[in-house]
């Protein structure tokens, strides 16, 4: 049984749940009732404090109804905003979209950004996405890279046999400037919020694309950043750039994208240095002074490490030391996992063990700034009056104990009460 089929089929935790006859059902038949929300210790950015809420038309308020449907005790339990995930590919194929549903709303991450997402290959899915009881999803409206770049390589090792021009058709190449002109009246066309550039070890570039080995693991000619995010710009697009070393930073940085889509460091390529993935200070200096967001993805280290466990000790030296300096310049950061097979709540806990950023702000970053990143025009993140009425419950503080963050005992999206979890 899923986790929407499961919604209020199955609430025997210690909840004080008092239905009315007139509750009101909502769309897929999910219940969405008048709530008061009784009791429990609410996230308010900085720490958790006591206070009582209504939901009213899938909003809170503090002002107690006319009609009460339902009377939720959240008495001891500990109350956050709902994660979002910046960057993860999970949700945009038509075979895994529906099973992420579940994975995302049981972990509590009801936002995701799916990082290399066309419009004509979510076509078939997107009613699964995006409305009451379900996960919010912020798509790339283009994912460009070049001819022989990533992710050709990681799709060819799936479907070895396939005609690289056929596979090519689930992203936009670009190799030349006359290349942007060519395609961009159809990217245009679709009015994008998000539009996603990719650079690999772009100090290497000309060298790498004569290497037969890494054929579909390149990524854009260092030189066509700048003015493609100059053309987004001008439509109205955010641009965010898939990173790998501290050169391809520097250049997504300095060409004026919104986001960067990787903190240097997660793994270390072919004969590459660990000082070749170090940021310089400068180019963190540029990157606090225009607003730049970096996605931090520092847990898919694991991958690398799997194959490659002797350079753990100085993979998380870069990483801590890259991420410090950001923190203390005051550059922005967003929660992001690139993990297919996991969360939010998977990046969280690696960052947690990095010992960087306070555990408090890591929690502020997943809840309240990462939503509003992937949707800045929505009233989500915080508990105030006219919010989107959605939270996530646990049975101890993840502030004093971040692995209860795996183990959410109540969830409720948009007014709507999913149940998962165990009995307290």
């Amino acid at each position: 049984m899923t986790l929407l089929a499961r919604a209020l089929t199955a609430l025997s935790f210690s909840l004080s749940l008092a239905f009315s006859p007139a509750a009101a059902t909502g769309e897929g038949g999910i219940i969405a009732p008048t709530l008061k929300l009784e009791g429990g210790m609410w996230f308010d950015g900085q720490k958790f404090v006591g206070a009582d809420w209504y939901v009213v038309n899938g909003r809170f308020t503090e002002s107690e109804p006319e009609r009460i449907d339902a009377t939720v005790n959240l008495e001891g339990r500990f109350v956050l905003p709902p994660l979002a995930d910046a960057h993860n590919h999970d949700a945009q194929n038509i075979w895994s979209a529906s099973r992420s549903i579940d994975k995302n709303l049981g972990s509590g991450v009801f936002y995701s950004g799916q990082m290399c997402a066309s419009p004509s290959s979510v076509a078939g899915f997107r009613d699964l996405l995006n409305r009451p009881a379900t996960l919010d999803v912020t798509f790339t409206g283009a994912c460009i890279s070049s001819s022989d770049g990533h992710p050709l390589g990681l799709v060819m090792r799936d479907q070895p046999d396939a005609d690289p021009d056929d596979l090519r058709a689930g992203w936009t190449v670009v190799d030349t400037l006359e290349d942007i002109e060519r395609v961009w009246g159809s990217i245009s066309e679709q009015g994008p919020d998000l539009v996603k550039l990719i650079l690999v070890n772009s100090e290497n570039f000309a060298e790498n694309r004569r290497n037969p080995a890494l054929f579909g693991f390149n990524g854009l000619d260092p030189s066509l950043i700048a003015p493609l995010v100059e053309r987004a710009h001008r439509d109205g697009a955010r641009v965010v750039v898939h990173t790998d070393s501290a050169a391809d930073f520097e250049v997504a940085v300095m060409a004026g994208a919104d986001i960067i889509g990787h903190l240097p460091g997660y793994r270390f390529a072919g004969d590459m240095q660990p000082d070749d993935y170090r940021i310089s200070d400068a180019t963190i200096a540029e990157a606090a002074k225009h607003g730049t967001v970096v996605m931090t993805t520092a847990g898919v280290a694991r991958y690398f490490l799997q194959a490659k466990p002797e350079h753990a000790d100085a993979l998380k030296s870069v990483q801590i030391d890259n991420l410090r300096r950001l923190h203390d310049a005051g550059v922005r950061l967003a929660i992001g996992s690139d993990q297919f097979a996991g969360t939010a709540v998977d990046e969280m806990l690696y960052l947690h063990a990095l010992g960087v950023v306070p555990t408090t702000e890591l929690i502020r970053l997943a809840v309240t700034d990462t939503p509003r990143l992937l949707f800045p025009d929505r009233k989500i993140g915080r508990f105030e009056e006219g919010m989107e009425a959605s939270l996530v419950a646990y049975d101890a503080n993840p502030i004093d104990d971040p692995a209860a963050l795996r183990s959410p005992s109540l969830i409720i999206n948009q007014g709507n009460l999913l149940a998962i979890g165990t009995a307290k």
